[in-house]
């Protein structure tokens, strides 16, 4: 829950960059599984941020998440993401509200596939081109929440983990064989989180921004497009589209795993 006094904060804060004068309104968004999140509006009730408190998770820090979150708005802001208005303590975060809609609203007819995969084509080139990641990177990454999943209180399946340590091995070689295609990917391309404006789309919650390659974030799209009933999809080549769906599948099914536990409810089959 947000104090008072950081609200207030960030209020004088955004009523200072909107050159607003009235007093403003929060509403909790209830869609969403990991953070608190508000919306802040005008008095008229028109949206002009969004405040997103990052809680903790065993698996995927939440400070590594607000970092990471932060460097991609920061990298991409006013072209496929919305601007920082605000951070503290690696916890709270504000950035600028995005009009538009997210494409799991929408008729699959009026969203073309085209949209999805120039907005991908935009994260993945500048980070191929500025600041290249590694293999050791992307490795490391799935050695390191496997390791947690692994240390966790509660118990995850043991042969879910084995699963993700031998994809994790296995991707060694499509690491070595596409080489070039190792980037920084959103992450989290669930429909929900690609809102579409003005015939583009703008990617909303990055805090899974991290090195991969490519098809991850494809692939990812791929597989929650179907859990969300859309019959939208980015090709891929059958062996990246096999294995990447795997990936997806494990890692999907730890997370779920772990909202099962807390007794938390997901909108969404798979």
């Amino acid at each position: 829950m947000i104090s008072d006094d950081l609200m207030s904060e960030i209020n004088e804060l955004l009523q200072v960059e909107f050159e607003l004068s009235s007093k403003l309104q929060w509403e909790k968004i209830t869609e969403g599984y990991t953070n608190e999140n508000y919306t802040i509006m005008r008095s008229n009730s028109s949206p002009i941020a969004v405040c997103k408190i990052f809680t903790e998770d065993e698996i995927y820090h939440s400070k590594e998440r607000f970092k990471r979150e932060v460097s991609a708005l920061k990298k991409h802001s006013g072209s496929i993401a919305p601007k920082v208005l605000y951070q503290k303590n690696s916890k709270i975060l504000v950035y600028n509200y995005v009009e538009g809609t997210g494409i799991h609203l929408f008729s699959p007819k009026l969203i073309d596939i085209n949209h999805v995969k120039n907005a991908l084509n935009i994260l993945h080139s500048t980070s191929i081109t500025d600041s290249k990641p590694k293999k050791s990177d992307v490795t490391s990454f799935y050695q390191t929440i496997a390791k947690r999943y692994r240390q966790s209180k509660l118990a995850y399946p043991q042969k879910l983990i084995d699963s993700l340590l031998s994809l994790s091995h296995q991707q060694e070689e499509l690491l070595d064989a596409y080489n070039d295609h190792i980037a920084y990917v959103h992450g989290d391309l669930i429909p929900p989180n690609l809102i579409y404006q003005n015939n583009k789309i703008i990617l909303i919650d990055w805090e899974y921004y991290r090195p991969e390659l490519i098809f991850f974030d494809y692939q990812y799209f791929n597989y929650y497009a179907k859990a969300h009933k859309l019959s939208l999809k980015i090709e891929l080549e059958n062996d990246l589209q096999l294995f990447y769906n795997k990936l997806v599948d494990v890692l999907e099914r730890l997370w779920r795993y772990g909202y099962s536990l807390k007794n938390k409810k997901i909108d969404y089959k798979i």
